[in-house]
């Protein structure tokens, strides 16, 4: 996007010497890939607890140290790596555990840390980080908390997607008279008589407030709290409030089984994730669900068990819960328009792994609400992003708007790669299918998408047969 190709060319010209700046590229990975660690088990553990203690030590002495030799840390983000002045310093292309994936996800294009970052400020940014994984999709925006957060000395730069996407969810209105120019600088803004009455009105109850305040704190004594303590504890308490009670429950319970190893209590654990999962479906709770099923993953993926056969547990109750889950019950409630929270929904059927692809492509088709619909396409979207040959492979006669659907994603991609998927479109029996085809042949340069292209000519349809000729005559202009 413009903002990062124009931060990586200016960065590339601030470089010093090779040596000097292979060296501080390997110090930037190192605090990079412990910062990485540390919010990997931010998903799991609490940032008080023993289990991240040492690793937030490291991450923090690390960044710490490259602060006292340069003003600031300006990393790009990319949807699989950090970039450090336009070379690759942190890469991990693991999704669940892609520190840069997620941000990126969040709308993050740039991360910067300035020196004069206290510890303080640091511990702060981590927190954020666990409340953005906590916290259901609606309310998670790591961008927004950021925003409100506004840290002195760590900088984020936005998508411009991401902020016409907030702007756009404004209500705009046209201004109904346009001020005078000349006025700009007179220094003096007119006021309704309404407006002025209210102003008048909150001066005096804010003045009533005032004096009343100061009399009970007169009264209350030494004792009483002071305003800062008073919004220090209604920060730190609605910030506990603002986590649901079962997220809430899920953290203790995970953070109990890290540290059980008996076999005997640890197998009574693992039968009780089994039951408490069926017991979140039943009522129709796919965001704590699979908020259970991402804890059992990360468990296994970040090495937190203390025993080998302590994962391979982990992964064989871990296996059993998804493989029991019945596909025909979910389409049955989500056709039934029992799934209040779409994304959950989605998000927990990536959880359950590619069983539940079909799923997701017979929703997409039959559901007729728009947003659940959204929320199929972003599904389909992360799909073609891991696989292409699964995307394609989805699309059937049977389901003509999925296959349409399938056809735009990969002319989307706009590659070479996507060209021998589109060709299996060239015979198929809906005329929308065939048209979006040629649209997304049409897009792509290169000489087999221009050879399949001309097949289109001899369509039956004369509506295909013109728009391929169309898109033929602008792509030899």
């Amino acid at each position: 996007m413009p903002e990062k190709s124009s931060s990586v060319d200016g960065a590339r010209s601030r470089r010093g010497s090779g040596d000097d700046f292979a060296a501080a590229l390997a110090k930037v990975r190192d605090a990079l890939v412990a910062l990485a660690g540390v919010a990997g088990g931010l998903k799991i553990y609490p940032l008080e607890h023993a289990s991240i203690a040492a690793g937030r030590a490291e991450a923090w002495s690390k960044l710490r140290d490259l602060l006292e030799s340069r003003w600031e840390i300006d990393l790009v983000i990319e949807p699989t790596t950090f970039l450090y002045e336009g070379v690759i310093a942190y890469a991990e292309s693991n999704l669940p555990r892609s520190l840069p994936h997620a941000l990126f996800e969040a709308g993050l294009r740039r991360l910067i840390f300035r020196r004069g970052l206290g510890e303080e400020e640091f511990d702060g940014f981590l927190a954020l980080l666990r409340r953005a994984a906590l916290l259901p999709p609606g309310d998670n925006d790591l961008t927004v908390l950021l925003w409100e957060r506004d840290f002195a000395n760590i900088g984020h730069v936005d998508s411009d997607d991401y902020l016409e996407a907030k702007i756009g969810a404004v209500d705009r209105r046209p201004w109904e008279k346009l001020p005078d120019p000349a006025s700009l600088t007179q220094g003096r803004i007119d006021l309704r008589p309404e407006d002025v009455q209210a102003i008048v009105q909150r001066r005096s109850i804010a003045a009533a407030d005032e004096t009343e305040g100061a009399g009970r704190e007169d009264k209350a004594g030494e004792g009483a709290l002071s305003s800062e303590e008073k919004r220090f504890l209604e920060t730190a308490f609605g910030a506990e409030r603002s986590i649901p009670a079962e997220s809430s429950f899920l953290d203790l319970f995970f953070e109990l089984l890290c540290l059980e190893d008996r076999p005997s209590a640890l197998a009574s654990m693992l039968q009780f994730a089994d039951k408490h999962h069926q017991e979140l479906i039943q009522r129709y709770d796919y965001l704590h669900a699979g908020l259970l099923l991402a804890r059992l993953d990360d468990l296994q993926a970040h090495g937190t068990a203390s025993s080998p056969i302590k994962v391979q547990d982990l992964e064989r109750v871990a296996r059993r819960i998804k493989d029991a889950v019945s596909l025909a019950s979910l389409k049955e409630q989500a056709m039934a328009g029992r799934v209040d929270d779409p994304a959950a929904f989605f998000a927990y059927l990536g959880r359950i792994g590619p069983r539940a692809l079909p799923l997701a492509a017979d929703l997409f088709e039959e559901q007729q609400d728009g947003v659940f619909r959204s929320e199929a396409f972003g599904f389909l979207k992360g799909v073609g992003e891991q696989s292409l040959d699964v995307l394609a492979g989805l699309a059937r006669d049977s389901l003509p708007f999925l296959s349409k659907a399938v056809v735009l994603l990969l002319g989307n991609i706009g590659s070479r790669r996507a060209v021998p998927y589109l060709a299996r479109f060239r015979d198929s029996v809906h005329k929308a299918v065939r048209l979006e085809t040629v649209r997304a042949l049409a897009g792509i340069q290169d000489a087999l998408a221009a050879k399949i292209l001309k097949s289109f000519l001899a369509d039956a349809d004369p509506e295909v047969r013109e728009a391929a000729r169309t898109a033929g005559a602008a792509g030899e202009a």
